[in-house]
């Protein structure tokens, strides 16, 4: 994805994945992961 360097659309690079950045679940997805690593952060804080 890197590499394309901005020259493919968005749908086209995700598609060998099987993501749809239209797709609500995409970015419920994507906020799970964060919300996870922050969690994850806390707990080595404490």
């Amino acid at each position: 994805m890197l590499r394309a360097g901005g020259t493919k659309h968005h749908k086209e690079l995700l598609a060998p994945f099987g993501l749809d950045a239209t797709d609500p679940g995409f970015w419920a997805m994507g906020l799970k992961v964060i919300e996870d690593m922050i969690a994850e952060l806390e707990t080595l804080e404490a």
